[in-house]
């Protein structure tokens, strides 16, 4: 996670937020605690109450921070829409964040894993299983503050060992 001090003050990201100021795109993601999603500056959604938000640098920091997409603004996708097949792959892990997807089981859905692994990577940055390990921890992470037993929020979330947990 970026320092706190690489990101605008929160007021100041916060009236973004509210008035939907586009010169903050990219700048900041913001991530609705009430929803568990997370948003670009300038999603249309209705606006949460102050108390109700945290402010992340990156995507990547929203999904690790528990936070899913969100679907009006779409904020894990660059000016650009994605191509299909992370759509249909982001839709596969949404459908099912505490699974995983193997590479047979990537092959019996007609997706090459390594084109998967290439379009993610290119797309987002980071590797279909990294976007996949990041929603998973995210996950426990959120069940953890919510006051879950860390060893529940991992199994619960995927993780089928301590050492994959630890090093996720």
């Amino acid at each position: 996670m970026k320092a706190p001090e690489l990101l605008p003050p929160s007021e100041t990201m916060y009236r973004a937020l509210v008035n939907r100021d586009s010169s903050f795109e990219g700048i900041f993601y913001v991530g609705v605690r009430t929803t568990g999603i997370f948003c670009r500056p300038t999603c249309t959604a209705k606006k949460p109450a102050r108390e109700n938000v945290d402010f992340f640098a990156t995507p990547s920091e929203a999904l690790h921070g528990g936070y899913r997409p969100c679907l009006r603004c779409k904020p894990m996708d660059p000016d650009k829409r994605p191509p299909k097949l992370i759509e249909r792959l982001r839709a596969e892990v949404e459908r099912a964040p505490g699974g995983r997807l193997t590479d047979k089981e990537l092959a019996a859905m007609s997706i090459d894993p390594s084109t998967a692994r290439r379009q993610f990577k290119r797309h987002y940055g980071m590797t279909f299983q990294a976007y996949h390990r990041a929603r998973r921890m995210g996950l426990a992470l959120r069940e953890v503050r919510r006051g879950g037993r860390v060893d529940e929020a991992k199994n619960g979330s995927g993780f089928e060992s301590a050492s994959g947990f630890r090093e996720a």
